[in-house]
């Protein structure tokens, strides 16, 4: 069991997808807004179930969309929303920057205008993940279509005793637990089990879907300062 599907891409097959914008011509194509141009291909990962691929690119802004299959017949931009607006990438230095595509949520971003977050432990191999406690892996990568800086992943888990973490960034560099430590949990194996990540102030939460997650015992003196109230009522499911 894994992933709970969200809205698969309306041709629901993609067999290639294509960073398709202003920075192409930077990036070894002919030209700009190039739907077709192998240089900007995404790299389809089956260990993640997720598009990606990092790219040098030069100081400056720029915009760009997912193109799958090589036309604009489908495309993705800002909230992952079919025929979308362009997103803004704006680098005050050159940068290598990551672009990533889920083509189960159709969010395409990059690690310059989100916080590539994961929640890693015990449970991922039963996402499909080739091991547990893999902040790269993709499968349980908390997402933020709408830019409300609550990143969010939902799975429907066999029951028992999990842990895990929110490691940011694919490693463990900078994680966020409960006071640091690991958050257990335990779903039944009838109920997906949701888990949220606010942005602004590192709060972790989990609880079952269509509920509202309760904070971990370690993030509540947040509550009380005030921290994380703007987001609480706001939580979706990825």
């Amino acid at each position: 069991m894994g992933l709970l599907a969200g809205p698969l891409s309306a041709s629901g097959t993609a067999t290639s997808v294509t960073v398709a914008g202003s920075l192409q011509s930077e990036l070894g194509c002919a030209g700009d807004w190039d739907p077709a141009c192998a240089a900007t291909h995404l790299t389809y990962d089956a260990n993640d179930d997720v598009w990606q691929g990092s790219f040098a690119v030069p100081a400056g802004s720029f915009e760009y969309k997912a193109a799958l299959n090589d036309s604009w017949t489908e495309n993705y931009g800002a909230g992952g929303v079919l025929n979308g607006p362009n997103i803004a990438l704006t680098l005050g230095v050159n940068e290598t920057v990551r672009f990533y595509f889920d083509d189960k949520t159709n969010w395409i971003t990059d690690n310059v205008n989100s916080r590539i977050s994961v929640f890693a432990g015990s449970f991922q191999s039963e996402l499909g993940c080739a091991g547990d406690w893999d902040p790269s892996c993709l499968r349980s990568w908390l997402e933020d279509p709408d830019g409300d800086g609550i990143y969010s992943f939902s799975a429907l888990l066999p029951a028992g005793s999990y842990e895990g973490k929110v490691a940011i960034g694919e490693t463990w560099d900078g994680s966020y637990g409960s006071g640091g430590a690991n958050i257990g949990f335990t779903p039944d194996g009838v109920h997906c089990t949701l888990f949220s990540f606010v942005s602004a102030t590192n709060m972790v939460s989990i609880g079952n879907c269509g509920s509202t997650p309760v904070p971990e015992p370690g993030t509540l003196a947040l509550l009380s300062l005030g921290l994380v109230g703007l987001g609480l009522s706001r939580r979706r499911k990825a």
